[in-house]
This record gives structure tokens, sequence and C-alpha cells, in this order.
């Protein structure tokens, strides 16, 4: 009995398949540490509320039997695991946001991925701009600013608890993310505007390039040669014979 063709398993179209693979990674990074910062914060959160329970709660926890105290710390257990499930759950459609966030036109991107120098230059201008902002805001603050913030800070280590400083940590990593994000972001959308323009310059130019075509190969022979004197410089005949140059111009232009 002859034996049947095997045949490739069916694959579902994945939404991720239209970034390359250096795209999605670097989505990644940013989605895993969004989740990162997020859990330290819920973290510092959780620590700050069980350092703030006061002394007779955990003495009436205490007071409740064996299986009460294993059910509580069931729900608490429970309601950990259905936002670690939620966070799974949400992944690959997170990615996928977290993909169309940062590419705004994927398809504009492929057509010309050979243009880094592109990327690079608006890179660069990003960082002058940053730079200079950054700059401007040092300058313009005052010693009593920088007073504040010292005041602030022994404040913050005169009172601060364990759950505090989590919670503080974590808000700050979750704003450093944020500001690389947003950086990234600008980045890419930038690089994808003026990629915008070149695509509308080039389709412009294939227009114009058509309308070209049509008019010369409407054209008689002689006003073709004209034309051609007119457009490259050059004669298109040379001792009655036309030239390898003039043949390859009308074979471009589609004229017999």
């Amino acid at each position: 009995m002859p034996r049947k063709l095997r045949r490739a398993p069916d694959r579902q179209e994945d939404p991720l398949d239209m970034y390359s693979t250096w795209d999605v990674r670097i989505a990644r990074l940013f989605y895993y540490s969004f989740v990162i910062a997020t859990i330290i914060i819920m973290t510092g959160t959780y620590v700050t509320f069980l350092i703030g329970i006061p002394v007779n709660v955990w003495e009436w926890y205490l007071s409740l039997e064996l299986a009460y105290q294993i059910a509580i710390w069931g729900a608490i257990i429970t309601a950990h695991v259905l936002v670690l499930v939620f966070f799974y759950a949400a992944f690959r459609g997170g990615m996928y946001r977290m993909c169309r966030i940062l590419y705004k036109n994927r398809k504009i991107a492929k057509k010309y991925e050979g243009k880094n120098l592109l990327r690079w230059l608006v890179g660069v201008l990003l960082l002058g701009i940053y730079f200079t902002v950054f700059a401007i805001i040092i300058g313009v603050l005052t010693a009593d600013f920088w007073d504040v913030v010292a005041r602030l800070w022994r404040w913050m280590v005169e009172n601060f608890n364990a759950g505090h400083w989590i919670l503080w940590i974590g808000i700050v990593i979750f704003c450093v993310i944020l500001f690389f994000f947003l950086m990234f972001v600008i980045w890419n959308h930038l690089v994808y505007l003026f990629l915008q323009v070149i695509v509308r310059e080039k389709e412009k130019e294939e227009v114009d390039m058509e309308i070209k075509r049509e008019r010369i190969q409407k054209m008689s022979e002689e006003e073709r040669m004209k034309e051609y004197t007119k457009d490259t410089g050059r004669a298109a005949t040379i001792r009655g014979r036309e030239t390898r140059a003039y043949k390859s111009w009308k074979k471009k232009m589609g004229a017999k």
C-alpha cells in the first residue's frame, strides 16, 4: 500500500510574525521590565500594609482555629495565583500591543530596513535635544530646589520602613523604564515619519516617470532623439547610427 505524503502541520498566523526577531526581543524586554517594576510596587504596597497592621489584628488571627487560618492564607495565595494567570494570559496580547506602540508602521520599515544611517541620525538628533533640554533645566533650577530635595531625602531616611523603601524603589524603576520606553517610541516614530516623506517622494517620482514614459512612447523617432539629447546632454546618433546609450534609454522608456 503506497504511503501517503506527509503534510506540514497547519500553523495559525501569528500577529507577531510581521515583526523581526529583534523587534519582538526589544518589546519583550520592555514588557518584562514593566511587569517586574509592577511586581516590586505591589510587593512594597503589600509589605507596607503588613507592617501597618495593628497588633490586635494579629492576635485575632492567632486566636482563630487552624482551619480558618489556613483558609485565609489559601485565599491570599489564590489571589496571587490569579494575578500570575492574568499576566500569563495577557502576555501574548500585551506583546502585540507593545509592538504596535513601539513600531508604528512596520510595512514601511521593512521596505527601508537598510536605511540604518537615517535611524542613527535621528537618534543623534534626539540625544542632542535631550541633553540641551536637560542642561537648561539644571541651569534654571536654583539652590533652594536642591535644598528641598536634600531635606526630603533626610525625611525619607528617618521615616521610611522596609515597605516604603520597596515601594519607592519600584516607582523609581518604573519611571526609569517608562522614560526609556517613551524615548524609544519617539525615536522609532520620528524615523517612520521621515520614511513616509521618502516614500511619498519616491512614489511621486515613479508617477512622473510613468507619465514621461507614456509621453515618449507617443513621440516620433525624431522627437525622441531631441528629448534624449535634452534629457542627457548626449547625441542620440553617431555617424547615422543609434548609440548604445540611446537604445538603452529607449528600452527603459518602453519605446520601440
